[in-house]
C-alpha cells in the first residue's frame, strides 16, 4: 500500500537536508533580550509612561500648598514696587515649619536654594531673595519661623534693576534636602535643592514710584 508520505521518500535526502558541515545560525540570547527591552521602553515612552519619572517640575495653581521638606508654603499674589531707581518684587503667601526647631530664613541656604523667580522679559532666573514671616503691608517683622504653629503670613522679596509691566510672575519652589556640602564630610549641613520643583504663575500688581 502506498501513501503520499511514502511518495515523498522518492526525493533524494540531500536535496532538502542541510549538510552536516554547515553551521546553524542563531541570534545570541543577549541580543534577543536587548531587542525586547528596547521595544518595551519605546512602547512605554510612546504611551507616556515615563511622564511621572522625568517630569521634575510641576506647575501648580496659586494658593496650592507644597511641602518643601523643612517647611510648607503657598503663594497667592505679588507686588512689583519701584522705589529709589530699583524694583522690588514682593510675593505674598503662607508658611509653616515642618521641623522641630526654629527655621531662620537667613541660615543654612534655606532661601537661596529653595526659591527663585524669572524676569518676565529676559528670562533671567533670580534666586537671591529674602524671606520674612508675620503680617505686614510688604514684609513681616521676623526672619524666624517657629515650629508647631498654623501657617503664618510670609513674604519673599526679590530685587531687580528693571521690571516690565506684566500681569503674572513665575515663582519657583524646590523640594529641599538636608545635606553635607563639605567635600570631606565634616558635617557642614545646609538645605540643598532636590530634584523636584514647583512653579506658580502668581498674579502681580505693578506699583510705579509715583504711585501713592
Amino acid at each position: 500500500m502506498s501513501t503520499e508520505a511514502d511518495g515523498a521518500g522518492d526525493v533524494p535526502a540531500d536535496a532538502v537536508a542541510e549538510p552536516d558541515d554547515v553551521p546553524r545560525r542563531h541570534l545570541p540570547a543577549w541580543l534577543i533580550a536587548l531587542a525586547c527591552a528596547l521595544l518595551l521602553v519605546g512602547g512605554t515612552w510612546l504611551a507616556g509612561g515615563f511622564d511621572v519619572a522625568t517630569s521634575r517640575l510641576f506647575r501648580l495653581p496659586v494658593g496650592t500648598q507644597v511641602n518643601m521638606g523643612p517647611m510648607s508654603v503657598s503663594f497667592d499674589r505679588a507686588l512689583a514696587r519701584h522705589s529709589f531707581g530699583n524694583w522690588s518684587l514682593y510675593v505674598f503667601g503662607h508658611c509653616s515649619n515642618n521641623t522641630d526647631e526654629p527655621l531662620r530664613s537667613s541660615a543654612d541656604r534655606l532661601v537661596a536654594n529653595g526659591f527663585s523667580t524669572r524676569h518676565p522679559v529676559s528670562g533671567l532666573v533670580v534666586s537671591d531673595a529674602s524671606l520674612f514671616f508675620g503680617p505686614g503691608e510688604t514684609i513681616g517683622r521676623s526672619s524666624v519661623l517657629n515650629p508647631g504653629t498654623p501657617p503664618v503670613p510670609c513674604q519673599l522679596v526679590f530685587d531687580f534693576d528693571d521690571f516690565p509691566a506684566t500681569n503674572f510672575v513665575s515663582v519657583g519652589v524646590s523640594r529641599m534636602e538636608w545635606v553635607d556640602r563639605s567635600p570631606t564630610g565634616e558635617g557642614d549641613m545646609v538645605w540643598s535643592a532636590g530634584r523636584v520643583g514647583y512653579r506658580f504663575e502668581v498674579p502681580v500688581v505693578m506699583q510705579p514710584e509715583d504711585a501713592p
